[in-house]
C-alpha cells in the first residue's frame, strides 16, 4: 500500500513551501532516495524494517491525479492549502523470503483497493495535517489507514526543520491477514497460533529532520525517528521488537 510516511512528509513540504503559487496549475514531481521502512517498494510489508530505495512519481491536473503514493483518481477538493482525492490504489502484499520473521508463514498477495486521502495546511508554512485510508478489493486483506501532522520551522536561509508524527491503523481483517498465525501456518513455522481479536493502531511514528532548498524546484530532505508498535500488535508472535529506527534521505524535484 502506498502510504509511505516519507511521501506524506514530502507532500507536506511541497504544500508549505509553494502555498503562494497561484493559480493551481498542472504539476509533475519526482521523489527519489533511500529510507528505512516497513513498507518496501521491493518486498512489500515487512516486520523487520529495512533500508530500501524510495520512489514517487506524481502528476496532477485540474481534474485528477496519478502517483505511486495516492494511486489514480479524481479530486474531491484542490486548492493551495487543502487537497483531497478519491482513487484506485494498490495495497502491498507480503513475501515470505523478504523477512526472516516470515519463515514458514507464506506470502500475502497484493491487491487493488479503494483509497481516499487528504492534506490540509491550517497554519500556512507551519502545520500540515494529512490522512488516508484504503480498503482492499480482496476482502481478506481488510482496511489500512494513516494520519499524521508535520510541523515546520525555519532554521536558516534555505533550510527548514520539521517534526512529523503519525499513526497507522488497521481493521481486524488486516491485522489477521498480515500478523495473524493460522493453524496451518503454525505447523509450518515455529509460531503458536494467533487470531487477531480487534481493530486498532499498529504503529506510532515520530521523526524530525531538515529540508534543504537546493534550488527553486529541488529539495533535499533528511530525517530520523522511531516507529513504535502498539501493545495490540505486539501480541502477534511475528513481532520481536516494539521500537525500530526510521530514517530517510530523499531528493524531491518539481518540473514546471
Amino acid at each position: 500500500m502506498k502510504v509511505f510516511w516519507i511521501f506524506a512528509l514530502v507532500m507536506g513540504f511541497s504544500l508549505t513551501g509553494r502555498a503562494d503559487d497561484a493559480p493551481m496549475s498542472d504539476k509533475f514531481d519526482v521523489t527519489v532516495g533511500f529510507s528505512r521502512t516497513s513498507q518496501s517498494l521491493l518486498h512489500g510489508v515487512l516486520v523487520t524494517y529495512a533500508n530500501d530505495p524510495t520512489l514517487n512519481v506524481n502528476y496532477e491536473t485540474a481534474l485528477g491525479f496519478a502517483s505511486m503514493q495516492n494511486g489514480v483518481g479524481l479530486w474531491l477538493a484542490r486548492d493551495e492549502l487543502f487537497k483531497a482525492g478519491l482513487s484506485v490504489n494498490y495495497m502491498m502484499g507480503r513475501q515470505e523470503k523478504a523477512d526472516p520473521r516470515y519463515a514458514g508463514m507464506g506470502r500475502v498477495a497484493g491487491s487493488a483497493m479503494s483509497y481516499i486521502w487528504a492534506e490540509w495546511q491550517p497554519i500556512k508554512d507551519a502545520i500540515t495535517l494529512y490522512g488516508n485510508a484504503g480498503n482492499s478489493w480482496n476482502t481478506a486483506s481488510g482496511t489500512l489507514a494513516q494520519w499524521g501532522a508535520t510541523f515546520g520551522f525555519p532554521l536558516m536561509n534555505q533550510v527548514n526543520g520539521f517534526v512529523d508524527v503519525s499513526r497507522y491503523w488497521a481493521n481486524q481483517r488486516y491485522v489477521q491477514q498480515y500478523y495473524g498465525v493460522t493453524q496451518s501456518q503454525s505447523q509450518a513455522s515455529h509460531y503458536g497460533t494467533f487470531n487477531a481479536r480487534t481493530s486498532g493502531t499498529l504503529y506510532a511514528n515520530a521523526q524530525m529532520g531538515v529540508a534543504i532548498e537546493l534550488a527553486r524546484d529541488m529539495d533535499l530532505i533528511a530525517s530520523y525517528g522511531r516507529s513504535t508498535a502498539s501493545d495490540m500488535l505486539m501480541e502477534s508472535p511475528l513481532l520481536s521488537q516494539k521500537s525500530q529506527m526510521l530514517s530517510a534521505l530523499v531528493l524531491s524535484r518539481r518540473f514546471p
